[in-house]
């Protein structure tokens, strides 16, 4: 049996190197290098298989994110209510902003966005939520659509963690449309470990607004619609053709790796559900689960150390997201004086078991027998 990884992007990657490594050198041939016909066949396919009606790539998901508000006009001291538990990039495009983060706790069993506190934090400075998509599954978007028009609040999705996931948007399944593309903005990212990964960095922004289609595009090249013409102040926040051309090709696959990432978690979840000192993943009724993580609760009684130093003794790599919650951090804790006690649980819980679309089923076999010989 190989090397049981976390992640294993070079596995995939031999796989097709041979129309990767092709469509690479065409573009080096081509000699363009940044936009270009690769980078807009790229946005026009996303397009097409998202079915939102525009689609601007930028140069990562954090950037995404800055653009995403900064098209909303939002003003300086305006609250944007965020998820404590997920990734810094969330908080931190509202922070650099000059905006207001208010942190809401999480579900203790989807780890998604408390529906139920949202209303207590809305105040008449909130003027945005960014609900998370967190580890593959979407948040419950009827519901935060229903709140968003009552309270007249824009609605950015961080969609970095579930491309190609679904979720209802009304009761009806016909109803179900792709992460991203439900809200006023939705963004995701193309890092390498994600569920659809590029080379290097990559990011897009999706929205059904032409208004604030032709906002972000102007936003993301140095504010200029024309060379050298600047409407607005911008930044420079572009994919580039060789990310491009390596994402239209995985595009084409990407049904393929979330189907494997999905026989995976059940493949764990059919090994770890008898097991009673962990809880498996708990799945999200209003969507369905791309497994960007596969992340297991441990027990109270267990010593976390003890039990990611007994799987990595024999092999088996693990990650913690996140050990600490965004309001605890130094950087962000000025912003909230409260504690948000399902997060700080779940912190101090939680831990992620490998999970990529490469797994095989020998190896999903042994790291199940190796956490049945724990404890």
């Amino acid at each position: 049996m190989k090397k049981i990884k976390m992640v294993d992007v070079v596995t995939q990657y031999k796989k097709y190197s041979s129309e990767i490594n092709k469509r690479i050198l065409d573009v080096i041939e081509s000699g363009c290098y940044i936009q270009g016909s690769v980078v807009k066949n790229f946005e026009k396919l996303l397009s097409n298989y998202f079915k939102s009606t525009n689609v601007i790539s930028c140069a990562n998901g954090t950037d995404a994110l800055c653009i995403a508000l900064m098209a909303l006009d939002l003003k300086r001291g305006d609250e944007v209510l965020v998820p404590t538990f997920t990734f810094v990039s969330t908080v931190e495009s509202v922070c650099f902003l000059g905006l207001k983060p208010i942190f809401l706790d999480v579900d203790p069993d989807t780890f998604l966005l408390n529906n139920q506190l949202i209303e207590k934090k809305i105040s008449n400075k909130t003027k945005a939520i960014i609900p998370v998509h967190l580890f593959g599954q979407c948040c419950d978007m009827r519901y935060i659509k229903k709140i968003a028009k009552k309270h007249d609040l824009f609605i950015i999705e961080d969609a970095a963690q579930s491309i190609g996931s679904k979720c209802l948007t009304n009761s009806s399944k016909l109803s179900m449309k792709f992460s991203g593309t439900i809200g006023d903005i939705g963004i995701t990212s193309f890092y390498p470990s994600k569920n659809l990964g590029c080379f290097g960095d990559g990011g897009a922004l999706f929205t059904q607004n032409n208004s604030l289609a032709k906002r972000i595009r102007l936003l993301a090249n140095h504010g200029q619609k024309l060379k050298y013409t600047h409407d607005i102040v911008g930044m420079n926040s572009r994919l580039d053709a060789l990310q491009a051309t390596v994402l239209s090709f995985k595009l084409t696959l990407l049904d393929d790796f979330n189907k494997r990432r999905q026989q995976v978690a059940v493949h764990y979840d059919d090994n770890l559900s008898d097991i009673n000192w962990l809880k498996i993943p708990q799945k999200q009724l209003t969507s369905d689960h791309v497994y960007h993580q596969y992340s297991i609760l441990l027990s109270p009684s267990i010593e976390r150390n003890k039990f990611q130093k007994h799987l990595l003794n024999n092999g088996i790599p693990s990650m913690i997201y996140y050990p600490t919650p965004l309001h605890k951090q130094k950087a962000y804790n000025c912003y909230v004086n409260e504690s948000l006690p399902v997060a700080e649980k779940l912190s101090k819980q939680i831990i992620s078991l490998p999970m990529h679309s490469e797994l095989e089923s020998k190896e999903v076999d042994f790291i199940c027998k190796i956490i049945q010989n724990f404890n």
